[in-house]
């Protein structure tokens, strides 16, 4: 009870300060009561990945054939994905890692660049997101790769990152932060003048997250997902295929 009371005496005052100063009492508060910035930093290293030391050393082992028609550039979500079948296209490359960062992806330019493939799917920043990496570090790192395979010559089609479904721990933040990184990368796309192919329509539900009948976490998807995201893709790995024919 007393407690209470001192909380309504320092409104009461706060109120009546700001009527005397001409001030609204929102701003007393804000200037006597500053917001503490509760945002984790993220402490992230793609290298610590148990997955990427394994899949990156084997990546950097193969022998890779010349100018295979597509590179899936990824994390666990392209990794999961049979390419080859679900694109119909033997000479797909899957460099998706699981748990991958953007920054990760940075590390296989080199490999792709030397390999020359016709084209590049990109897809990733769900993990930064998840690791509180800044909207601005991973539209960076996405610039930085799409950049570098448009100055080889290498097409470049740019995924939307997929939301989590309600299930997911933290999915109203991620939900947030995906959102916004899905609008640079729109912006992006327009200005290197590469598609942006968004899969958000046939995944998500109206409230904007993934529909939970096509996820068995909350954020992987299963084998329907995977079949409506190879349908949205099937356009641009046609036209390479035609191309080759003829």
């Amino acid at each position: 009870m007393k407690k209470a009371l001192v909380i309504l005496s320092i409104v009461a005052n706060v109120v009546l300060l700001a009527l005397l100063l001409g001030r609204k009492p929102i701003e007393l508060f804000e200037q006597a009561f500053p917001a503490t910035n509760t945002q984790p930093i993220s402490t992230f290293q793609y290298t610590k990945n148990p997955n990427y030391v394994r899949l990156n050393s084997l990546f950097h082992t193969y022998q890779y054939p010349k100018s295979p028609n597509s590179v899936m550039l990824g994390d666990s979500m392209t990794n999961f994905g049979d390419w080859r079948i679900l694109l119909n296209d033997p000479t797909i490359v899957n460099f998706g890692i699981p748990g991958d960062t953007t920054e990760g992806f940075l590390t296989r330019l080199d490999l792709i660049v030397e390999m020359k493939p016709k084209r590049v799917f990109l897809m990733g920043g769900i993990n930064d997101i998840r690791h509180f990496t800044p909207i601005p570090t991973i539209t960076e790192n996405m610039t930085t790769i799409v950049t570098t395979l448009r100055k080889n010559n290498i097409d470049v089609v740019i995924q939307s990152t997929l939301p989590v479904a309600p299930k997911y721990s933290d999915s109203v933040r991620v939900n947030r932060d995906v959102e916004a990184l899905n609008r640079n990368l729109e912006q992006l796309a327009k200005s290197a003048g590469v598609p942006f192919v968004d899969l958000r329509p046939e995944l998500t539900n109206q409230q904007g997250y993934l529909q939970n009948r096509m996820t068995y976490d909350g954020l992987h998807l299963v084998g329907g997902g995977y079949l409506r995201w190879s349908d949205a893709l099937k356009p641009f790995a046609e036209r390479i295929q035609i191309t080759e024919n003829k």
